[in-house]
């Protein structure tokens, strides 16, 4: 091999070698550029349009203003909100639901304009009403104003599993407008709304239980900035007015959904304080009316000081005595609510006076993670991860809240028994006085006490009320969603662009790989990089016309001067020769052989060298053909005896050129140039010419040019580029190893801007 090649660096990259490789696969490269350029245009406008409405809402976050003032305190206050807890309630389907009833997402209209099926929305002719029939695709052809025609085709039944065929039903009726259709598989009402402008629609209706499911996919809610309460909350859809109008509704519909929970939890508030108050009026009532009958009996109407100080003192402790039995009961029926765990999410904490604010906490904290527990259950079983840490986080609070609860109940019972202990004392004292004093003191008492928790009763009654009356959410709208011009996908732009790269990228590594899979011979470091047999030239291609003499046709063509390149090199192999016998061969036909005879035939007559061409490829007999002679006398005649040789030589039209065809093909090619009369044939041909040119048989078939080639001065091999197989040169080095005199390689048809001509000479081996 070339020890020149050798040395080439492995890693080294042939920037020429690379743009070679695709200019010569550059058609099929910008066929695939091509067609993964319309594959992405049609994709991109068969795909349906994506839009999405954004609006923005501020969620108000509350902090707790518990106290140890007043009972009520507490139950005014609804605890801090959490963004995150806001967040999965908008994105819940209990508020999709909400938004659901005010925009119709489930009725789907569509018609094909330019082969691309678009959704009406608002733009239908018709409106479906359905109640059976859900998610299946139904045809519509108008007839008239008054008729249509309705096809289903193929549908599977609902439940129907993907094995089962009998389950696959089909529909085709004309039917009127307005009358309700009740089937087998379907019951629906289709109503005509505006006059049809195409041929054909489609429409599918979404089953109910699927529409929340579907909406929540598509709809999202995320803070602005890391730490802000302003939430934006997105819609998509494939109709940009119905993403917009959903977007709107659920934005609206989850500010009414937290003003609906506060005026819940105002009704629960005055419902208790309701029941308190038409108690404690029953007793005042039953108070003022002893008092009067008392006076009237013992025309007592008035109290001592000392009996004044003891009954206001009594009337503080008995108040306070009310209150702490009132925050026991509530606590009393707290704890059996949590207990039983049913209606948490509605627990209410009116009347409890604590003075640690970590209960309502605590309390919110639970009821948030049931909220979040409910919502996930929707769409995960109860083996979710996120379930599950829900539920066991849940039973934790629980047993958190009721170990506190029965610590306030112990400590209210304590604070009970001080009240009790005191009420007692002044009770004593109360009996050391008069009877009718004592008595009278006693009534008073329990008149003041009474009158005191109405007055507060009513006076929260009218807070709860007025506060119920003008209930509204911290939570508000800021941004309402805008109509959205532009779709968010497809990128139609990036995705074309996308596709013609990809394209690129596919040829390139295509033509690559097939240059990688391509074992014929190109150019010349394909040849001086496996053989050491000399390149005597590179002969551009020929081009059209090849059966004409190019060197005689065009004589100033790269190709002629590559010829004559050619015989410079020859001229130098042949300096001690009388005569230069040359042959001429190849491994199969169809690699220029013949063509190469005789244009170097001619380029050697173009230098006053008298030359003579011989066509001893008996098999497939051409030469003649190329000069336009005839063939009834040549070679085969010659070597069976049945000629001279001055009768089988022809004259061509060029000076110093002639020919001896082949002559009628022979039964015996091969014993006919072993016979010994072709050394003989050349003996005399030395005598006569300069130069004896031999176009024999291809030696990968025949051993014809093997035996010629020993009687020759010179041995040209010829490749043909872009033809000849690599695995040609085991036939070519191993002929090199025989030591052939004058053996030498010929590579035609190269490209012309590959060409290159100067190669020195070549010494024939001693």
């Amino acid at each position: 091999m070339n020890t020149t090649s050798m040395s080439i660096d492995e890693d080294e990259i042939d920037l020429g070698e690379v743009f070679s490789t695709m200019g010569t696969y550059k058609y099929m490269i910008f066929f695939f550029v091509l067609l993964f350029g319309l594959a992405s245009a049609a994709y991109v406008y068969f795909t349906p349009s994506v839009y999405k409405a954004y609006a923005t809402v501020e969620v108000g976050t509350e902090q707790s203003t518990l106290g140890d003032e007043d009972i009520f305190a507490m139950a005014m206050d609804s605890g801090a909100s959490n963004t995150d807890t806001e967040i999965d309630i908008m994105q819940s389907r209990f508020v999709a639901q909400k938004a659901l009833e005010k925009v119709n997402v489930s009725h789907h209209y569509y018609t094909t304009v330019a082969f691309k099926k678009i959704e009406l929305y608002k733009d239908s002719p018709f409106q479906v009403g359905m109640l059976k029939g859900y998610d299946v695709s139904f045809e519509l052809y108008p007839i008239d104003d008054k008729t249509y025609r309705l096809v289903v085709d193929e549908a599977k039944e609902e439940n129907a599993t993907i094995l089962s065929y009998d389950a696959v039903w089909s529909y085709d009726a004309i039917l009127p407008y307005g009358e309700e259709i009740v089937e087998e598989h379907f019951h629906l009402n289709i109503v005509k709304t505006k006059t049809s402008k195409e041929s054909k629609y489609s429409f599918v209706v979404m089953a109910p239980e699927k529409v929340g499911s579907f909406v929540q996919e598509h709809l999202s809610a995320s803070p602005k900035t890391k730490r802000s309460n302003i939430l934006e909350l997105s819609y998509e859809d494939n109709v940009a007015l119905r993403a917009q109008e959903f977007t709107n509704a659920l934005a609206k519909a989850y500010i009414e959904q937290s003003v609906e929970k506060k005026t819940e939890e105002s009704g629960l508030k005055l419902t208790f304080i309701d029941k308190q108050l038409k108690l404690i009026t029953d007793n005042l009532k039953s108070s003022a009316i002893k008092i009067e009958e008392f006076k009237k009996s013992s025309n007592t109407t008035s109290l001592n000081a000392k009996a004044e100080n003891i009954i206001m003192r009594m009337s503080d402790y008995e108040s306070k005595l009310a209150e702490i039995s009132m925050q026991e009961e509530m606590l009393d029926t707290l704890y059996v609510q949590v207990k039983s765990g049913k209606n948490l999410e509605n627990i209410t904490i009116v009347g409890l006076n604590m003075e640690d604010a970590g209960f309502s906490l605590m309390i919110k904290e639970l009821q948030d993670a049931i909220m979040n527990k409910k919502i996930l259950r929707e769409d995960y079983t109860e083996m979710y991860p996120e379930v599950s840490k829900l539920r066991r986080k849940i039973v934790q609070l629980k047993k958190i809240i009721v170990a506190t609860i029965k610590n306030l109940r112990k400590n209210t019972k304590e604070k009970k028994i001080l009240l009790q202990k005191s009420i007692s004392k002044e009770q004593k004292l109360l009996n050391r006085l008069p009877a009718d004093e004592r008595m009278y003191g006693q009534l008073e008492r329990k008149f003041s006490v009474n009158e005191n928790i109405y007055s507060y009763l009513l006076e929260k009654q009218s807070e709860t009320a007025i506060i119920k009356a003008s209930t509204i959410s911290k939570n508000r709208v800021i941004d309402m969603a805008l109509y959205p011009e532009e779709p968010i996908k497809p990128k139609r732009t990036l995705v074309v662009l996308v596709g013609l790269i990809l394209g690129l990228i596919f040829g390139i590594l295509l033509a690559f790989l097939r240059a990688f899979l391509d074992n014929r011979i190109k150019n010349e470091e394909d040849v001086t990089w496996v053989t050491d047999v000399p390149l005597l030239a590179i002969i551009p291609t020929i081009g059209k016309n090849s059966d004409k003499i190019k060197v005689f046709s065009s004589p100033k063509s790269s190709m002629a001067e590559a010829f004559r390149n050619l015989r410079t090199n020859l001229q130098f192999m042949a300096k001690n020769k009388r005569a230069h016998v040359i042959v001429m061969t190849s491994t199969v036909g169809g690699e220029g052989k013949t063509t190469m005879c005789i244009n170097l035939a001619g380029i050697m007559s173009m230098a006053n060298k008298k030359t003579i061409v011989l066509n001893l490829d008996m098999r497939k007999p051409t030469l003649h053909e190329k000069f336009g002679l005839n063939n009834a006398k040549g070679m085969s005649n010659l070597l069976s005896g049945h000629a001279k040789l001055s009768g089988v030589i022809q004259s061509t039209s060029h000076s110093n050129l002639d020919i001896i065809a082949s002559g009628p093909v022979p039964p015996n090619p091969s014993e006919l140039i072993q016979n010994g009369l072709m050394e003989k044939v050349l003996v005399e041909l030395r005598e006569m010419y300069d130069v004896i040119i031999l176009d024999t048989p291809p030696v990968g078939l025949v051993t014809d040019a093997k035996t010629l080639m020993h009687l020759a001065d010179t041995s040209i091999y010829v490749l043909r580029a872009n033809y000849s197989k690599k695995e040609f040169f085991q036939n070519i080095n191993k002929l090199y190893s025989e030591k052939i005199s004058g053996f030498g390689i010929l590579l035609n048809d190269v490209a012309i801007n590959r060409a290159n001509y100067g190669y020195g000479y070549y010494e024939d081996e001693k």
